[in-house]
């Protein structure tokens, strides 16, 4: 089943950068996880998102790609976005510790 949502993401120039959001529109199939959104706005979309990316990634053993996925802490690389979702929001764990967009200076659960 493919079908579009809208998600949410944080954006930030970094320490001090109070913040917004800003809004895309994304296809997702079944089992697409939150690092695979990430990827199609970054791919696609806005190549000027901050997020972590890994080659290696989807293992769920390095927690550096950890975000604040609707208000839940996460992996992105291992978090499938839920059937029935229609938005979703994106933060950075750490707000007062953001490097860069959805990336924080510390990323662990």
């Amino acid at each position: 089943m493919n079908r579009t949502i809208k998600v949410r993401c944080y954006r930030s120039e970094g320490p001090g950068d109070s913040g917004c959001f800003q809004e895309y529109e994304v296809p997702i199939e079944e089992e697409t996880s939150v690092q695979e959104v990430l990827l199609y706005i970054g791919e696609n979309l806005d190549p000027t998102l901050t997020f972590f990316k890994h080659a290696a990634c989807k293992q769920g053993l390095c927690a550096r790609c950890t975000i604040r996925f609707d208000g839940k802490v996460c992996l992105a690389c291992t978090t499938p976005i839920p059937g029935s979702a229609e938005s979703i929001t994106l933060e950075p764990v750490f707000k007062d510790k953001v490097l860069r967009d959805l990336l924080s200076g510390v990323a662990s659960i």
